[in-house]
């Protein structure tokens, strides 16, 4: 995985064998409602994933991570690209991956 941050937005790049999926996230300090962001597509490249479906997985995601760690992170966009795969609840896994990384101060490669 990898982890990048631009400007505000906090980005996890997973690409494996079989399904490659990429999130960003912007925090907020307060409850806000969020917003997502659709990234450009390839033309021709097929829709697999739903703002409603990204919107669902990042929400419940976030609240077992803010639970687990006893912080309460917010969030006012999230990014994602429509291409990507969302199968086996994936941005569930990948946002609380972006928030244990914030959480521990850990590493995000700035560009």
């Amino acid at each position: 995985m990898r982890f990048i941050k631009d400007k505000d937005v906090y980005k996890i790049a997973r690409i494996t064998g079989t399904q490659d999926n990429i999130l960003g996230v912007s925090f907020t300090e307060n409850e806000t409602d969020i917003q997502v962001v659709e990234w450009d597509i390839k033309e021709g490249s097929v829709r697999k994933a739903s703002s409603e479906e990204v919107l669902a997985q990042v929400i419940d995601g976030l609240r077992a991570v803010n639970k687990e760690l006893g912080s309460n992170y917010k969030l006012s966009k999230i990014y994602y690209l429509p291409t990507d795969s969302t199968a086996h609840s994936v941005y569930k896994f990948l946002i609380a991956e972006i928030v244990k990384r914030v959480n521990s101060k850990g590493e995000f490669v700035t560009i």
